[in-house]
């Protein structure tokens, strides 16, 4: 195994964009045998599992791999290295033995959990099956936490290219396991909790595969972190307490993140069924046909748009936690611009594009299910929303600002509580379909916490957005331009066929045409930020060759 190099902001970006972006779209096209073995009913139960199991993951890393990779960035800024060392080691040891812990406590009480999912309605998954796979996937919290805190290690050390490896490699195999698992499982058993199950199961064959890859890697590079490990003479008063309420000080904040946008998703999976049945006379099968869109074969597609605000606050946090420490607030303030624009100019094309081409794009990937696409129509803004979200409250954890995140969030749960209900059953009154509701109240409560958080750095923390909102302009201004594209390219082509083949030829037309119109009325005042000065001299002088070579032929 080779050296690794340390990252800069941009570079570090893009990789870890590229992957998760990888680690999606794998994620995405096994989708298409899988949704063939399982169907809808396993869908739901295979979304119920891995909401319960994303929950208690969140309870079992309660935020320290993010935290440890804050604070290593902080110590590395320092020059603290020794204690940076004393970190890792740390967290190693106490992840392994919570998440122990939390699989225990998941594992008894999974009928519970079961019981409020569904109650008392019958004609769907049982209590049983939901019981069976949410254990089989409790096993993989047996790993990822360790898994997490060696990616933490190795972010907040700027190693971002070995991170984002080891995601591929735990998609990759979840994916195999996923695919051929369930198939032969069904093959075998026609049962389709058993399939279900098997599938569960790929997340701990990935995550045992990628935590190995990460091992080997900083076994292998020990020398590149123990350069300058002797320890300072200020280090020596940093004791193990202080380190751990450090620790515990920074993580806080990413368990609340994690804690109310899993309250958020549980508030629609304890609700939305019954909502639908009760109260606007969905059977059962269109609910579960519902709940399966917003959290298992919508949220797939939604993935591809919110990889990009994943791989920047990959590179971004310790980026700017470091420029913080050192009182850099110019390029804090950069960075943050940086960020935002990067976020806004690819994420808003693609939800457009993406809400424009929901029937055929469903039909690509899953079939020609009206009522799952129009769905997943609404449901993909909520992708640009969660991303915003994210990379919003993950800025103001780099400057410490834990107050505004706190109130950012106090107001996303209650606005997100409040609102389901009456804007699910106001939507059905007024003739518009009651998921809309849903979804409404997914995305007024999103937007809250970072009007908030971005008020706040503009007013107290005196960062310029300019930059920012001038490229929204011009960003929004490209969009319109490309939806226009489309509109008029339907008059000539319908977006709407039967199969998947005419699906893939229709998407891939209409992508082109959009792209092409987008870049055409961007790339003067955005492309060129996104893409940095280097790479576009890089570019230029390529094309500069070719030409010249051209000439002499």
């Amino acid at each position: 195994m080779g050296k690794m190099k340390r990252s800069s902001f941009k570079q570090g970006a893009f990789i870890a964009t590229f992957a998760i972006i990888l680690t999606k779209i794998i994620g995405i096209v096994y989708v298409i045998p899988f949704y063939k073995v399982i169907g809808e009913k396993g869908g739901a139960l295979y979304g119920y599992a891995y909401t319960i199991y994303a929950t208690f993951l969140s309870i079992s890393t309660v935020g320290i791999p993010l935290a440890i990779s804050k604070l290593i960035s902080e110590y590395n800024a320092k020059g603290y290295y020794h204690t940076r060392e004393r970190v890792y080691k740390q967290g190693r040891r106490v992840l392994a033995l919570f998440a122990l812990i939390v699989f225990t406590l998941l594992f008894i009480f999974a009928k519970p959990i079961a019981m409020q999912i569904i109650g008392d309605i019958e004609g769907g998954n049982t209590i049983e099956d939901i019981v069976y796979v949410i254990r089989v996937i409790a096993t993989a919290i047996l790993i990822i936490p360790s898994l997490s805190v060696s990616r933490g290690y190795l972010q907040g050390n700027k190693y971002i290219t070995e991170s984002s490896i080891s995601q591929v490699i735990e998609q990759l195999f979840r994916v195999a396991i996923v695919v051929f698992g369930s198939y032969f499982a069904m093959k075998l058993s026609h049962d389709v909790k058993t399939s279900v199950a098997v599938a569960c199961f790929g997340a701990t064959i990935g995550g045992l595969f990628a935590f190995l890859y990460l091992r080997l890697k900083i076994r292998n590079n020990k020398d590149i972190f123990l350069v300058d490990i002797k320890e300072k003479e200020e280090e020596k008063s940093i004791s193990t307490k202080e380190i751990w309420i450090k620790i515990i000080k920074y993580a806080v904040p990413f368990i609340v993140i994690d804690a109310v946008g899993n309250a958020c998703t549980l508030i629609n999976m304890f609700t939305v069924n019954k909502i639908l049945v009760y109260h606007t006379g969905y059977t059962i099968a269109k609910a579960e046909t519902v709940m399966s869109t917003l959290t298992t074969w919508g949220i797939k597609l939604n993935q591809i748009i919110i990889a990009i605000a994943t791989g920047l606050v990959t590179s971004l946090l310790p980026h700017v936690t470091s420029s913080y420490v050192k009182g850099d607030m110019d390029t804090v303030g950069k960075r943050i611009n940086e960020a935002y624009i990067m976020l806004l100019y690819f994420g808003i094309p693609m939800t457009v594009g993406l809400s424009f081409l929901a029937k055929p794009v469903w039909q690509i990937f899953y079939s020609n299910h009206g009522l799952a696409a129009s769905v997943f129509s609404i449901f993909v803004f909520a992708a640009i929303a969660s991303s915003l979200y994210t990379v919003t409250l993950f800025i103001m954890q780099s400057v410490n600002k834990y107050k505004v995140v706190f109130i950012a969030l106090a107001v996303e749960l209650v606005l997100k509580a409040g609102l389901q209900f009456p804007l699910m059953v106001f939507a059905y009154k007024i003739g518009l379909p009651p998921y809309a509701g849903t979804i409404s109240a997914t995305l007024i409560s999103l937007s809250s916490t970072y009007i908030i958080s971005i008020i706040y750095m503009i007013k107290k923390m005196k960062i310029s957005m300019k930059d920012t909102f001038k490229s929204l302009f011009f960003i929004m201004a490209g969009t319109t331009a490309m939806l226009a594209s489309l509109f008029v390219l339907r008059m000539f082509i319908n977006p709407v066929v039967d199969s998947k083949k005419a699906a893939i030829i229709v998407v891939s037309i209409y992508t082109l045409v959009g792209m092409i119109f987008y870049f055409i009325f961007t790339y003067k005042h955005v492309f060129k930020k996104v893409i940095g000065k280097e790479l576009i001299v890089k570019f230029e002088k390529i094309l500069k060759r070719r030409r010249k070579d051209e000439i002499k032929e």
